[in-house]
Parts: structure tokens; C-alpha cells; sequence
């Protein structure tokens, strides 16, 4: 089953775009076998996407910005009902769809791609399938 999550970013996290976004996954993932980056417009998206692809399998890459944003970052505060972590002022993010993995066969690139995103600072991954943060 397909499911999101969100790379929320704070004031420490360094600037993003998905030109960077781009080059820096090319860069992390450049061993992989059958993996390739590609700038996509999808229908009724504003911005072209960053598809990453290992053969068939799919994830979608999007640096979001703005009003949207923050009205989802306060219903993310709201559902987490956290005390530790204001999340409500975020209004930046990255998006992460990731495609159907049924057979479990890129679990690996799952687990690193959010491995990726951990490592940058002033990042919290939300999980909204699990109402979670991972980090």
C-alpha cells in the first residue's frame, strides 16, 4: 500500500529545494543497483517532483513551503497532542510518497531514505498513517 510521510523542518534545518533534494539522493543512493532520480510533473501538482526509482518502484520526493504547510503542521500538533514538540509554526517540509511494496522487496530503501532525512538537522519525520514522529 502507498503511504506518506512528512519531513517537517524547523528554523535549524538547512535551506532545501528539490534541485537539492535531487542531487543530494543521487549522491546518497549512487551504489544502488537499478536506482535512478528524474524530475516528474504529476497532473494537478504545481511543481515537477523528485521520482526516485529502483527499477519499477517508486517514491516521490516534493519540498513544500507556506500556508498549506502550516495549516497541516497545526493538525499534526493537534493530533499528536505533544507538550514536548511544537511542531504548530512548521511551514516547511518534504513529502515523501512511497510506493506499494507489498512483497517487502524495497524495505531496505524505505528504511534509508527515512535514515536520510534523520540525519539532517532540524528535521521531524510524522508519520500521519501512524499519527507518529520517528525521529
Amino acid at each position: 500500500m502507498t503511504f506518506s510521510l512528512y519531513v517537517l523542518l524547523n528554523n535549524e534545518a538547512p535551506a532545501i529545494s528539490n534541485e537539492s533534494l535531487a542531487k543530494n539522493l543521487a549522491e546518497y543512493f549512487k551504489n544502488e543497483i537499478d536506482f535512478s532520480v528524474k524530475f516528474e510533473q504529476i497532473p494537478f501538482a504545481k511543481n515537477k517532483t523528485v521520482a526516485l526509482h529502483w527499477g519499477p518502484w517508486l517514491v516521490r520526493v516534493a519540498y513544500e513551503e507556506g500556508l498549506q504547510v502550516t495549516h497541516d503542521s497545526l493538525e499534526i500538533q493537534s493530533r499528536l497532542q505533544s507538550t514536548i514538540l511544537d511542531l504548530s509554526k512548521v511551514n516547511k517540509r518534504v513529502r515523501l510518497v512511497i510506493g506499494d511494496d507489498d512483497d517487502r522487496q524495497y524495505t531496505n530503501q524505505i528504511i534509508y531514505l527515512i535514515d536520510y532525512f534523520k540525519e539532517i538537522n532540524g528535521t521531524v519525520i510524522y508519520d500521519p498513517q501512524q499519527n507518529d514522529v520517528l525521529n
